[in-house]
């Protein structure tokens, strides 16, 4: 979205996932123990591993390595109790 959004003349942009599949039956969403417990990207993964394998294994530690980082900076920052 943030590559295209230059090119389009929208007030907003939302990102679903694959919200619109689950609903249209396209993709089957995991079972509920698996969504209670936060393993839903191991179903997806399973599911479509050529497609969604590479984005997570490229996306996910870029993501918590600056989750990480930011957490780190607002603990040095934090005033103490």
């Amino acid at each position: 979205m943030a590559r295209i959004r230059p090119h389009l003349d929208v007030p907003v942009m939302c990102a679903v996932g694959a919200a619109f599949d689950f609903h249209s039956g396209r993709v089957s969403q995991a079972p509920p123990w698996m969504q209670d417990r936060g393993l839903e990207w191991t179903y997806r993964i399973a599911q479509e591993p050529r497609r969604l394998l590479p984005r997570y294994l490229y996306y996910n530690p870029r993501f918590v390595m600056a989750f990480g980082k930011q957490l780190l900076r607002e603990r040095r920052t934090a005033p103490s109790s």
